[in-house]
């Protein structure tokens, strides 16, 4: 009887720490989650990177107020590193349309878009070229393999074939 009576007020405490740690568990999570839906909403992250795209060349590129986004392709990713390629299209003389290519390579963050002002922005084919591609990442620091270990790990692979 002695015991019952002694355990009741300490299983009462203890239930009640259970229900303030979880409660403080859940409102710590709760925050943080808050805080990482920006990096785990990788749909969103991709539609804003696509917008800070067409902000970038349309207030970095000389052209006529009638110009129009044709194409906004995301060429390569590495999160938090974006490559893109956009195609401008204006009218020109006559039925033709002047079309402008562009790779346009930023870093998103959070906060802000880090990029290189002189580089960020770079005329290109359309579609640009494997070389176009590489040099813009290399002008913008996209994290990227030197060439000698590029080069390496090709001739692995092909003395590996032969």
């Amino acid at each position: 009887m002695r015991e019952a009576k002694r355990i009741s007020p300490l299983a009462s405490l203890m239930r009640q720490l259970t229900v303030i740690l979880t409660a403080l568990t859940l409102a710590t999570f709760q925050t943080y989650a808050g805080s990482l839906d920006w990096l785990v909403d990788v749909v969103n992250n991709d539609n804003i990177a696509r917008e800070e795209a067409q902000f970038l060349v349309w207030d970095g590129v000389p052209h006529p107020v009638s110009a129009t986004f044709e194409k906004v392709d995301l060429v390569d990713k590495d999160w938090p590193f974006y490559l893109f390629h956009v195609v401008l299209t204006s009218p020109g003389a006559g039925a033709k349309r002047d079309r402008s290519s562009y790779l346009v390579c930023f870093k998103l963050t959070e906060h802000t878009t880090e990029f290189r002002i002189v580089t960020v922005i770079q005329y290109a084919s359309d579609p640009p070229t494997e070389n176009e591609i590489a040099i813009d990442k290399r002008l913008n620091r996209w994290p990227v393999s030197p060439p000698w270990k590029q080069t390496m790990i090709y001739h692995t692979i092909s003395s590996r074939l032969a």
